[in-house]
């Protein structure tokens, strides 16, 4: 894959206050692109209009179809900024977000997804974490539509599927702790554009760029995962939404009606489960036989369900899942009364109806019997 690099002059403007040729900036901020055109206006303005400014700009457009390179020049005319592009489509985020990692001269990176926004203080906010032990710091992020009204500032948030009260206040932990007991259950960093983290730690992660480009859906949270077991230092958390996550229907997160692309989801998940048991190994004698009866996967099965949408046979043999995955499946269809619930919605209703009846039955036969006994 051959790709090109514009660098344009790099002079220092004083009513930007940003970068020049000869400063090493504190925080490089990477802007991945891909067909985002009608979305690369606001991300740009939200990242010249943070209250820090010691910033350097690289933007990195994956052989874009749409009118981006346009965009992209039109905006930054007047901003220092170094343009990388593709002339094929690498069909991996994480393989752009490690070329971004290696052209960067800052102690921080900043991903800034070109779907995404924030407001001018995220920076400020998320430096103010990054202390000498801290690999990490990221924030709440709040959901924005296609045209950036946002959703709801009290959406549900994906972490509390794991703790309800953790990421309602700001906390710091051992990366270890975090990993140990969150990022082998699911990617409870949801937003790349709400983090800050350090080059020098993220370089290890170019040691596994042969896997990462391999991932179009779940490279995130393979790159999370081995940038904090390789390090040591602790993850901080705000909980205030200094990110905005654009939900629109061609982010990767949207539900998808091409089949192949569904199983291609579902399929990475399946690998990244299996990778787990690498950046653990002291927990393997006794990590399977627990996850069989945690809930902590059930997430992965109903995601399972909604985008594959299995017939009933294909529900009982785990089609489509493998390793641990479909090894579990069985017993958590069960055992779970959410993964059930999704599976067979209509007997769930069915047990519910027939339960709920019972209860008022039941309800109503000891009231008949106190007033008699009265």
């Amino acid at each position: 894959m051959s790709e090109s690099l514009e660098t344009p002059s790099h002079q220092l403007h004083e009513d930007l206050g940003v970068w020049t040729s000869s400063e090493m900036p504190l925080v490089s901020v990477v802007v991945p692109n891909y067909n985002h055109a009608r979305f690369l206006p606001e991300r740009f303005l939200s990242i010249r209009s943070q209250t820090f400014k010691d910033y350097e700009l690289i933007v990195l457009d994956d052989a874009s179809s749409d009118h981006s390179l346009e965009v992209i020049r039109n905006e930054l005319s007047d901003l220092p900024h170094t343009l990388m592009t593709n002339d094929r489509n690498s069909g991996s985020p994480c393989s752009q977000w490690l070329k971004g990692i290696r052209q960067a001269r800052g102690q921080y990176i900043w991903i800034a997804e070109s779907d995404d926004s924030c407001p001018p203080t995220f920076l400020a906010t998320m430096l103010e974490r990054m202390g000498q032990e801290v690999l990490l710091s990221y924030c709440r992020s709040s959901e924005i539509d296609a045209i950036g009204t946002h959703i709801s500032e009290n959406s549900f948030y994906w972490p509390e599927a794991f703790d309800s009260k953790l990421w309602k206040k700001s906390f710091s932990i051992s990366s270890d702790q975090f990993c140990r007991d969150f990022l082998t259950q699911g990617n409870v960093i949801p937003n790349a554009s709400a983090v800050l983290f350090r080059r020098d730690q993220a370089l290890s992660c170019l040691s596994i760029q042969s896997i990462l480009s391999g991932f179009l859906f779940a490279g995130d949270w393979l790159f999370w995962l081995h940038y904090l077991t390789n390090g040591d230092g602790n993850v901080c958390y705000t909980p205030n939404a200094q990110s905005w996550f654009r939900s629109h229907s061609t982010t990767t997160r949207a539900l998808s009606r091409d089949k192949a692309k569904a199983s291609r989801h579902i399929n990475e998940f399946c690998k990244v489960i299996i990778m787990v048991s690498d950046y653990q190994p002291e927990q393997r004698l006794w990590k399977w036989p627990h996850r069989m009866l945690s809930p902590s996967w059930d997430w992965i099965f109903i995601e399972y369900i909604q985008r594959i949408k299995p017939s009933i046979l294909e529900l009982l043999i785990g089609h489509g899942l493998h390793g641990p995955l479909r090894l579990q499946f069985p017993l958590r269809l069960i055992l779970s009364k959410q993964v059930h619930s999704h599976a067979f919605p209509r007997l769930s209703r069915l047990i519910y109806s027939a339960c709920l009846t019972w209860r008022i039955g039941q309800a109503k036969a000891i009231g008949y019997i106190k007033r008699l006994l009265t």
